[in-house]
Parts: structure tokens; sequence; C-alpha cells
């Protein structure tokens, strides 16, 4: 069940964010322990916590049976900032009911161009659901998607 993030879940999304770089996220991070320790600087559970409570963004997570196997946000301005998979979730269709539940909150305050920063992991991913390259960092591939009014 995906739903409105609350937040008692910010321990638990801090896991599944952590779990899912750290096991995930291996071709991004090639097992390197400094870039994994930069990357999980700020995936604290006070900052999920912040994430959650913050009134410009909408979080979700994806519940089964009180248990979080996922999580995404999203701002007002149509920035996908997270959407991270408990391992052995992926393919399961978790990460695509968290980006549409993303996406729809969005919509509904008349956004229609939303942006991301993609892992080399996810890229696949965010391809299949229209987003289109636009652009790279040292560390991340930059997306966007624009849907018709």
């Amino acid at each position: 069940m995906i739903r409105s993030a609350r937040v008692e879940d910010a321990a638990q999304c801090c896991e599944v964010i952590r779990a899912s770089i750290v096991e995930l996220c291996q071709q991004d991070h090639h097992g390197e322990q400094a870039r994994i320790d930069d990357w999980l600087q700020n995936k604290t559970v006070a900052h999920c916590e912040h994430w959650i409570q913050d009134a410009a963004t909408n979080t979700f997570v994806a519940d089964e049976g009180g248990q979080v196997v996922g999580v995404s946000s999203i701002s007002h301005s149509g920035h996908l900032f997270l959407l991270y998979l408990r391992p052995g979730t992926v393919g399961k269709g978790v990460g695509a009911q968290l980006l549409s539940a993303a996406e729809d909150s969005v919509r509904a305050l008349g956004v229609h161009r939303f942006t991301l920063e993609s892992t080399l992991t996810a890229k696949g991913f965010y391809e299949r659901f229209g987003y289109v390259a636009c652009g790279a960092t040292e560390h991340c591939l930059k997306y966007e998607k624009v849907l018709s009014d």
C-alpha cells in the first residue's frame, strides 16, 4: 500500500534508503567506501524526519504489513529527490507505484514538468517512465519529463 509518510516512519525510511544505496547501487559506488560514506552522510533519521515534515514536499512510503519497503519524495515544483526501495523489493512494481504517487500529488498542484537526478542503477527505470536525459554531473544523470495539460 502506498501512503503519505508519517514522522514515525522516519527510522524505517532511513533504513530503506541506506540499504538501497549500499546494496543496490554497486554500479554507482563500485564498493568504494569513501563514496558510500559521502552518499550516506545526510541519510539520517533526523534528515528523514525533516523531509517528511517539509511543507514544500510530498513524501510517500510503500507499506507492506507495517514495514516500510520503499520511499519517494517530490518537491511541489516537481523535483523528485528520493525514490529508494528496500533490497528484495525491486521488480515488484513498488517503485512504479511510488513514482506515480509522487507525480500525481504535484500534478494536482498544476505541475507538468518533473525533474530528477538519477544513479546509473536507476537510469533504465526512469527512462521506462518517460524521463529523458538532459545532462549529467560527476555522480549522477539529470532527467526531465514534461506532460501535456
